[in-house]
């Protein structure tokens, strides 16, 4: 039941966002990270750091949560949010 669920989650993530470029659409270790949050990606902003680091900005649909991903080259990492007392 949870391949077939997160299988639905990464098909409707593929469909649902046609304004995504296909080397987002394409890359397996982002998408994997949709999966386990139970993320349906309904807007990405990226932001390229340098040549091989990468940022996206996820918002999900449904319950609005952004998630911050951190791609270097194909190894894509979910960052935690920083902790509201932590100084800056």
């Amino acid at each position: 039941m949870k391949h077939m669920m997160a299988g639905a989650v990464v098909f409707l993530a593929a469909v649902g966002a046609p304004a995504w470029s296909s080397a987002i659409a394409d890359d397996r270790e982002l998408q994997a990270i949709f999966v386990k949050q139970a993320c349906v990606p309904g807007s990405i902003s990226q932001t390229d750091l340098s040549p091989v680091v990468t940022t996206y900005e996820v918002v999900c649909k449904g319950s609005g949560r952004v998630l911050t991903v951190v791609c270097v080259t194909s190894d894509c990492r979910l960052q935690s949010k920083p902790r509201e007392d932590e100084e800056r």
